[in-house]
């Protein structure tokens, strides 16, 4: 009913028949399937549909730090491995690596979830009241875990102090807003580093966002005779340098 409403508008506003079907079918029509998959897109990119189950141990540490993987990744690739070497240089600190992998499977939501798991497990830190320090590193989709954990503390206890590792960061929220990461990661941590490869082909992964530290680790795969992916080399090339 709606549809014919619409086709009748358009008719009156160019009862030609052949003036109307060009227009229609050249513009009109375009136009409105590409306006209606844009809006039924957002809507499913940023419509708070997920509830966001995680098995997350209660925090009790003064220090606590937290490891993000990635998209289409899991908390068994490399973030176990390195919490096993913080553990040994921090033996009194609580590590978490988080395994939001079933969250983390879609490009195009990855980011939005990752931001807010974050913001979750934020609050779940501040009920910790002997908190005062936070680390968080986070490899391509997980820097939003970062932010994510990050702005809600420093909203709520600016005196916590927090620390973000970005590995080759994605930069684009949501499938929309491309200069994201790029303007916001680090801009509400205490210190902010990030270890990046440029020739790293996912968009904003390939340099440091302007509130951090920019690492640039791209030349250095043959001292560490690595042969893998650009966008996962931050990732052992920080393993490397913390064992």
């Amino acid at each position: 009913m709606i549809f014919k409403k619409i086709i009748n508008r358009f008719y009156d506003l160019h009862p030609n028949a052949i003036v109307f079907w060009v227009l229609f079918l050249a513009l009109y029509f375009p136009v409105i399937l590409f306006l209606l998959v844009s809006f039924f897109l957002i809507i499913f990119i940023f419509w708070p549909f997920q509830s966001y189950e995680l098995s997350i141990n209660e925090f009790e540490s003064k220090e606590v730090v937290v490891i993000s993987h990635g998209l289409k990744d899991d908390d068994t690739s490399w973030a176990k491995t390195l919490k096993k070497q913080i553990l040994v240089q921090s033996p009194t600190a609580q590590v978490i690596a988080l395994d939001w992998s079933y969250y983390a499977d879609n490009a195009l939501t990855c980011s939005v979830n990752g931001r807010r798991i974050g913001n979750r497990i934020a609050k779940s830190l501040l009920i910790n009241s002997r908190l005062n320090k936070i680390k968080l590193i986070g490899h391509s989709c997980g820097a939003f875990v970062n932010y994510g954990i990050c702005e809600v503390i420093k909203q709520d206890q600016r005196n916590i102090k927090v620390s973000s590792i970005y590995l080759d960061p994605v930069s684009i929220y949501g499938g929309v807003f491309w200069r994201f990461g790029q303007n916001n990661f680090g801009d509400c941590a205490n210190d902010s580093v990030t270890y990046f490869d440029t020739e790293d082909g996912v968009p904003g992964s390939n340099s440091s966002p302007s509130n951090s530290e920019g690492v640039d680790i791209t030349n250095l795969k043959s001292q560490f005779n690595y042969r893998g992916s650009p966008h996962q080399w931050p990732i052992y090339y920080y393993i490397a340098i913390n064992k």
